[in-house]
């Protein structure tokens, strides 16, 4: 037909066309001017003095995500005193007993509910050096002078690289369970190794 248009004269005179506003942004004017722009400041896949990835949505703010730090550095507060610095901890855990009840009518699933909460005991290894304290702690139990005296609050701190606590893990009224000496051979050149397991009352974070 005649009065159709377009470059092929597939288009009828009357319809619609491309809104092609001047105020529409973009190479291709395909965007709204109030749209956000993603942004291009040169902090944008760099990694910040705070050791943090910067992220904005629509100019609302910054929110920060932490780097995950190492596992190699921590160390073992007494009473707010750092008594040693270990190879080794584990027991840093939490588990709860779990009830399961049955609903008459209702098959598809039991009900699960919380029942007593126990702590792990803390294991931790370390070097032997000439500090005792431990064991004279460890002496108090066998010795059968336990009491409130031989509960004690401490803290498993873990550091950076640069030597700066990023967690700590703060246990209350623990008292030594266990005492291990190191494994001796004259034929070995590794470290002398010792172990403590702590029992204690619940950990709280820091």
């Amino acid at each position: 037909m005649g009065d159709w248009k377009g470059k092929g004269k597939g288009r009828v005179d009357g319809q619609a066309g491309i809104d092609t506003r001047s105020d529409w942004k973009g190479s291709g004017k395909g965007r709204a001017g109030a749209q956000a722009k993603v942004g291009t400041g040169s902090q944008l896949g760099t990694r910040s003095a705070s050791a943090t990835v910067q992220m904005t949505s629509g100019g609302k703010g910054v929110s920060h995500v932490a780097d995950p730090e190492g596992n190699f550095i921590f160390a073992l507060e007494i009473d707010g005193l750092e008594i040693a610095q270990f190879l080794e901890c584990s027991g840093l855990k939490s588990n709860t007993e779990i009830f399961e009840l049955q609903e008459g009518g209702m098959n598809h699933r039991v009900h699960k509910l919380p029942g007593q909460s126990r702590w792990d005991n803390l294991q931790l290894r370390y070097g032997v050096t000439s500090d005792v304290s431990l064991m004279k702690w460890r002496d108090e139990i066998l010795q059968d002078n336990f009491g409130e005296g031989s509960r004690r609050n401490g803290s498993i701190v873990v550091k950076n690289n640069a030597m700066e606590v990023v967690r700590r893990y703060n246990f209350v009224q623990a008292w030594p369970v266990t005492w291990e000496g190191p494994n001796l051979s004259s034929s070995s050149s590794e470290l002398a190794i010792e172990m403590i397991e702590l029992a204690h009352h619940g950990i709280t974070v820091s």
